[in-house]
């Protein structure tokens, strides 16, 4: 077994693949409710949190996903014409500090 530091480890066709966590912001509650929604129907899981206060803008909600890969989200909102205000990939520090790097 191959020891991954960040992530979760999937075996997937006798490889791995490393899942990262990431959010995506919204401008309101109800943006952030109805992306979750849209993903949901695509077979894509989330969850509505609160942000962390680094990322809070106008609205303290977003989505928190784990995936290996974010772009399907992003095609998929842009495909609907839903745009997140700030999409950032958690980037855990060690002892419960994380870091947010934003990627789109």
């Amino acid at each position: 077994m191959i020891a991954v530091s960040e992530g979760v480890e999937r075996e997937l066709q006798g490889g791995y693949k490393v899942e990262k966590e990431y959010i995506m912001a919204f401008s309101s509650f109800y943006k952030a409710a109805y992306g979750r929604d849209v993903l949901a129907e695509a077979g894509i899981k989330s969850s509505l949190r609160k942000l962390p206060v680094q990322l809070i803008k106008s609205c303290s909600t977003g989505l928190y996903l784990r995936t290996d890969s974010i772009q399907s989200a992003i095609e998929i909102f842009q495909r609907k014409q839903i745009a997140p205000v700030g999409v950032y990939e958690i980037q855990k520090q060690g002892r419960g500090k994380r870091n947010y790097e934003q990627i789109k």
